[in-house]
């Protein structure tokens, strides 16, 4: 019932800010504003003003019984944090696509607003940069989600219709990683565990990639076995394999050039890289694979599980213990010095370990030294746990420098 022309000009006159701002020094404005024009423009400024209130008003009341969550930088991680099934859209605002699945999405978020166990969220991926990176999203719309026990997300492909996503939401959110999977000598990966398993930010993996037609690879399979059990007490530090005949696509995906292949996925890089060692077979052994990870992972195992001699010495402990069995007469000082240096050690136990060595050389002679490694060798030869065994590793290593120390001193 209003004509065009009046309500342009009457819109051009009014300031957006003092339409919306409808309190305090802005509400004075705009009844002096009302009061200064003819009866027919208060009229049209009255109706467009209960217009634009009205819509604001409803606009304002979707928003906040919207059950879509807004994600940003500051509060993602709180929201994924492995407690609960969370489903994230990555959108630009600017995207035609986005725009619409962002009106029927609402439908995915009240279809789960009863479930406290189950997050329907959304990130403004133009926006929030960081985020958008760290998911690796570079199209959209995308889609990210993380099952319960994880904070690895896995994208999902199953269709843009909110039926597509309520019903593969429903059959993901019973899911709860099995942290056991990270004990096994071998992960076998299948597309329903690749991505929760190798985009895990928090370890690293070495991939082995292989067909049923490769005779090299068959062999390759107790190889990596072996390895698998080597590291089997290091959970951040992975070995896994994938058949390309049951899972082509991830191989195409992952450009796999021929069989065998190893690809390496690090804490860092995951994207992976192709592990090379050489022309010839023995460069796929269990030797070179278990010095590769060791440099990987920053760890110091040898083969079958052991710790190796390195395993549990700190540089500026090993100067300390010089010190100490070399100047007989300021040992009650350098133990001091050593306390107060433990106290904000990166390394807590094995520096504690290395204060309890040199109070015990104080209290009973430097004979306990090799008494101690020789009690701790049979412990290990025995059944233990693998834990308590590479405590026991550590300890005979850290109690060696000391033994060195002291036959020097004597020999002199």
């Amino acid at each position: 019932f209003l004509k065009r022309r009046k309500v342009t000009a009457v819109s051009q006159e009014l300031n957006t800010e003092k339409i919306f701002a409808l309190n305090g020094h802005s509400s004075i404005l705009l009844k002096k504003l009302i009061d200064s024009k003819s009866s027919h423009q208060k009229m049209f400024i009255r109706l467009n003003l209960l217009a634009i209130v009205f819509l604001n008003t409803v606009l304002t009341s979707a928003k906040e019984d919207s059950f879509v969550k807004e994600l940003t930088l500051t509060n993602f991680d709180q929201v994924v944090d492995g407690k609960k099934f969370v489903f994230v859209f990555f959108y630009a605002p600017w995207h035609e696509q986005c725009v619409r699945l962002l009106e029927r999405y609402e439908e995915v978020g009240d279809t789960f607003s009863s479930r406290e166990d189950v997050v329907i969220a959304k990130v403004n991926a133009y926006e929030e940069i960081k985020l958008a990176t760290r998911y690796w999203v570079d199209e959209y719309p995308a889609f990210r989600y993380f099952i319960k026990g994880s904070i690895t997300e896995e994208t999902y492909n199953n269709g843009n219709l909110p039926a597509d996503m309520i019903r593969f939401i429903r059959s993901k959110s019973v899911l709860h990683l099995n942290t056991d999977i990270f004990q096994t000598p071998v992960i076998d990966l299948s597309s329903s565990n690749f991505e929760r398993i190798v985009k895990d930010r928090a370890r690293s993996i070495m991939v082995l990639y292989y067909n049923g037609n490769c005779e090299l690879c068959k062999t390759l399979q107790n190889t990596i076995h072996d390895v698998g059990v080597t590291f089997r007490n290091e959970p951040k530090c992975l070995i896994g394999r994938l058949d390309c005949d049951a899972e082509p696509q991830i191989c195409v995906q992952q450009t796999i050039p021929h069989y065998p292949t190893f690809k390496v996925y690090s804490q860092h890089n995951k994207d992976g890289i192709i592990y090379e060692p050489g022309t010839y077979q023995e460069s796929y052994s269990e030797t070179n694979i278990t010095s590769f990870m060791n440099a990987l992972c920053g760890t110091q195992r040898r083969l079958k599980g052991r710790l190796n001699e390195k395993a549990g010495l700190l540089d500026d402990f090993n100067e300390i213990a010089v010190q100490f069995m070399k100047d007989h007469k300021r040992r009650e000082e350098i133990l001091r010095e050593a306390k107060i240096k433990a106290l904000k050690h990166k390394f807590q136990t094995e520096a504690h370990f290395y204060m309890s060595v040199m109070t015990r050389v104080m209290g009973y002679g430097a004979g306990i030294i090799s008494e101690e490694i020789d009690r701790l060798e049979r412990l290990i030869a025995g059944p233990l746990h693998p834990n308590k065994a590479d405590e026991f590793e550590k300890r005979k290593n850290i109690l060696k420098q000391f033994q060195v120390l002291h036959f020097e001193r004597d020999e002199l």
